[in-house]
């Protein structure tokens, strides 16, 4: 078979101690046929050292002026890259050995009208010596428009693996200004009311938690106003897919819900209280199984 390049990009900033162990992990895959894309947000610590000790030329490495916002940053990677596929990792998790190798294995024996195909992670607690907390398998393939806009179900950004004139196609991330808080799961099911997906049923992907290290997107200020951004974020979805829930209205249950978490954590009691029972009516079964789980927390 032909090997296909594979571009891998990776944003980072202030990110040393953590970015040795991802980069490594991309280099050490067991296909071979890869470039590495580092995007530095002009970081202020080892960064420079940390990928100044890989001797390696797939490994690209561009140090921005300023900490751009993320998903200027992304893009920028993107830009450069030149793979036929391109997937991503963020700075902090890692790829196991084979996850190109598996992911290029299942979308080179695909029709072109599969736009791209994911894999498993698992979560692990840094802050508990790395103790495994939960797998995510969303196990959709095929065409999944409809049920990816109710859920992050298809998501994960590292998990993901895009042929490039698709994700060129359908524009890859929308600004945080545009939805609210920029996010894979938009991105994703943008995506799937374009193309089918499939995926390959392993974790491939170590997601790293409570590491201690500031996340990019709180260091340019991404999370303030947090409850303005989570109401703009699931009102983007309520009205972008407004005739897809009008047939379905079950599937808005959880966009209510979270405008309802995000109610409280701001107190706006009153707020919250309307979101809550737009959400119960809208899913009440959905709704008394996640009273029951919060009761029992």
């Amino acid at each position: 078979m032909d090997y296909p390049l594979v571009s891998v990009v990776t944003i980072t900033r202030n990110r040393g101690n953590l970015l040795k162990r991802c980069i490594s992990s991309v280099l050490n895959q067991t296909y071979k046929n890869i470039e590495h894309i580092v995007v530095d947000g002009a970081s202020e610590d080892n960064t420079d050292e940390i990928v100044a000790g890989f001797n390696d030329p797939r490994l690209r490495y561009i140090k921005l002026d300023s900490n751009w916002p993320i998903v200027d940053t992304i893009n920028h990677g993107v830009s450069v890259s030149k793979g036929k596929y391109i997937t991503f990792l963020d700075s902090d998790d890692d790829y196991l050995p084979a996850k190109i190798e598996k992911q290029v294995n299942l979308i080179e024996r695909l029709p072109d009208d599969y736009g791209f195909v994911y894999c498993w992670m698992s979560y692990y607690d840094m802050s508990k010596g790395n103790e495994f907390i939960r797998l995510h398998n969303p196990q959709l393939r095929g065409f999944v428009g409809d049920e990816v806009i109710s859920r992050p179900i298809v998501s994960g950004t590292p998990t993901l693996m895009f042929r490039r004139d698709f994700f060129m196609q359908f524009g890859g991330w929308k600004s945080s200004d545009e939805i609210g808080i920029g996010s894979d799961w938009e991105m994703c099911a943008r995506a799937c009311q374009l193309c089918k997906v499939d995926y390959v049923p392993e974790s491939l992907v170590n997601v790293y938690i409570n590491h201690g290290s500031v996340r990019q997107s709180e260091s340019a200020s991404y999370y303030q106003d947090v409850y303005n951004r989570t109401i703009k974020f699931h009102s983007y979805f309520l009205n972008t897919y407004s005739e897809k829930f009008k047939k379905r209205p079950d599937l808005k249950y959880y966009h209510y819900w979270m405008m309802c978490v995000a109610g409280v954590s701001a107190k706006h009691w009153m707020k919250a209280v309307v979101y809550f029972f737009k959400s119960f009516a809208s899913n009440p079964r959905m709704m008394t199984k996640t009273i029951l789980e919060r009761i029992k927390l």
